[in-house]
C-alpha cells in the first residue's frame, strides 16, 4: 500500500484493555495511520453513528464486557456494509469463527501476534484485497 493510501486510512480500534489501546496508539502513530481509539463498543458505534464515512476499518477485540466483538460487528455492518473488520482474540472457538466467518470482509488475528507485522503487512494486504481469506 503507498504511504498516501496509509495516511488516507482510519481505524476504530475497540479493546476493552488500555494497555493494548496504548500500544496500538504507539504503533499506529508511527505507521502514519490515523486512528481512534474506544474502550467499549458502545462508544465505537457512537462515533460510527455520528461519522459513517469517517472508519475505512475496524479492529476489535472479540471478548468484551458488555458486548460481544461479533455482536459489535453486527451493528457495524448494520451502518457500513462493505468496512472490513479485523478480529483479535486470544482463543476462536469455532462457533465465532463460524459467526465471523458469515459477516464477510473479517480476518482474525490470534493473541499475541505481531502487532508491528500487522501493521505493515496484514492491514495493507487486507485493505486492498490481497488478504480476503478467513484466518
Amino acid at each position: 500500500m503507498t504511504e498516501p493510501l496509509v495516511r488516507k486510512t482510519r481505524i476504530a480500534v475497540v479493546d476493552d484493555e488500555k494497555m493494548l489501546l496504548n500500544v496500538f496508539s504507539s504503533l499506529l502513530k508511527k505507521s502514519a495511520y490515523r486512528a481512534d481509539f474506544f474502550s467499549t463498543p458502545e462508544k465505537a458505534i457512537r462515533a460510527i453513528t455520528e461519522s459513517p464515512g469517517r472508519y475505512q476499518l475496524v479492529i476489535s477485540d472479540v471478548r468484551m464486557p458488555g458486548m460481544s466483538g461479533i455482536e459489535f460487528a453486527k451493528k457495524v455492518r448494520f451502518l457500513l456494509p462493505n468496512i472490513p473488520i479485523i478480529f483479535m482474540a486470544g482463543d476462536l472457538s469455532d462457533e465465532v469463527k463460524s459467526e465471523a466467518e458469515a459477516l464477510g470482509k473479517v480476518i482474525c488475528l490470534e493473541k499475541p501476534f505481531p502487532l508491528e507485522q500487522t501493521l505493515k503487512e496484514t492491514i495493507p494486504k487486507f485493505l486492498t484485497g490481497q488478504l480476503t481469506k478467513f484466518s
